[in-house]
């Protein structure tokens, strides 16, 4: 099924290239509007925007040989097919090179669809999207990728347990709440999954992106419903934010329930954020999950800024919970480009986190 929705779209954003429309007086149907970094190369006549990101990272952990990669380079294509339809896609290679000390190798390369949905604007407040969509659970998974976030390693509360993304149907929008002048409202996004049906690739997805290679647990869904609202105020320098989810995961036997909340404020001279997860089996025999981090980015001289961040979380997959220490440097020269340099550490992570050295370099076209 999802495959079908593949060609579909691959199909109408070639007709977008193609159509008769896209022709202006003088014929030229390329002409693009200024080309600014991280905001993608704009055709305004054909209605399509076309970006991407790569990130290229070094990781010297525990228990594994230090490693230089090509870790994501992505493609982000988005049309406007008419005034309430847009199709959008982000393909991704992941791994697509590594170098360490026993050469060059691409064994590890992994292509794949993060993103492909179209998108009904309905109402003014309603719009319907449908196909395979990032979670709505938290902030970190909506943002995830690497020139947009602080730090190289992605806090185990964000991703572990549920499934990245999710493929189905999806209602979200923003309402204006009380005082509109400092852009107070509510997001809020309603989905149903069905990965299992429409997306079965995806269990070849695993939870745990950043740790020991032996835990295989699936990072993918079986099934899922859920919800998410976001609650914006103070000139949106504050959100406030609440996840539920009913689900199955492809590699368990029961359902879960997950509750979730997140915290975001942006003071003058500190950015505070926070995340929260609960996961249980509803009476099952398969163990819960729990736990959450806080992190803090101060900046420190021109565009650096130090990174600390604090987690801990409670995993099916070993007995101790787990205590993750990040301290870090991010050099943000850009809103597009960041360069990362972090420790982490801490107490029982050796399987899930393991402790070492991070760094990255990352760009948003």
């Amino acid at each position: 099924m999802m495959a079908r929705l593949r060609l579909v779209s691959i199909g109408v954003l070639l007709a977008q290239f193609h159509a008769p429309q896209a022709w202006s007086e003088n014929g030229d149907r390329w002409t693009h509007a200024p080309y600014e970094l991280g905001q993608g190369l704009n055709f305004p006549q054909i209605g399509v925007n076309v970006g991407g990101y790569l990130s290229l990272r070094y990781r010297d952990v525990e228990d594994a040989p230090s490693t230089l990669s090509l870790k994501d380079l992505s493609l982000l294509l988005s049309a406007d097919v008419s005034d309430r339809v847009n199709l959008f896609t982000e393909a991704e290679i992941g791994e697509a090179v590594s170098v360490a000390r026993h050469g060059i190798d691409s064994k590890n390369a992994e292509f794949e669809f993060e993103r492909l949905y179209a998108d009904y604007r309905a109402r003014q407040h309603v719009t319907l999207r449908v196909g395979k969509f990032l979670t709505p659970v938290g902030r970190w998974n909506l943002i995830h990728a690497d020139p947009l976030v602080w730090t190289v390693s992605r806090p185990l509360t964000t991703s572990v347990s549920f499934a990245r993304q999710a493929a189905g149907a999806m209602v979200y929008g923003s309402v204006p709440l009380g005082d509109t002048l400092n852009d107070n409202g509510l997001d809020y996004s309603v989905f149903v999954d069905d990965t299992d049906l429409l997306d079965r690739d995806q269990q070849e997805e695993l939870a745990y992106e950043d740790a020991n290679p032996g835990i295989t647990a699936v990072g993918a869904f079986e099934h899922a419903a859920g919800a998410h609202v976001t609650y914006h105020l103070l000139d949106d320098r504050m959100n406030l934010g609440a996840s539920y989810l009913r689900y199955r995961m492809a590699d368990l036997h029961e359902d879960k329930d997950l509750l979730g909340v997140d915290f975001f404020w942006n003071l003058s001279r500190i950015e505070l954020s926070s995340e929260w997860v609960y996961r249980n089996s509803r009476g099952g025999a398969e163990p819960d999950e729990r736990g959450g981090f806080v992190q803090a980015a101060v900046p420190v001289a021109g565009h650096m800024y130090a990174i600390g961040r604090y987690e801990h979380y409670t995993t099916a997959v070993q007995p101790e919970r787990v205590e993750v220490e990040t301290l870090g440097l991010t050099y943000r020269p850009h809103r597009a480009i960041s360069a990362k340099l972090e420790y982490r550490d801490g107490d029982h992570n050796r399987l899930v986190a393991p402790s070492g050295w991070l760094a990255s370099i990352a760009v948003l076209f």
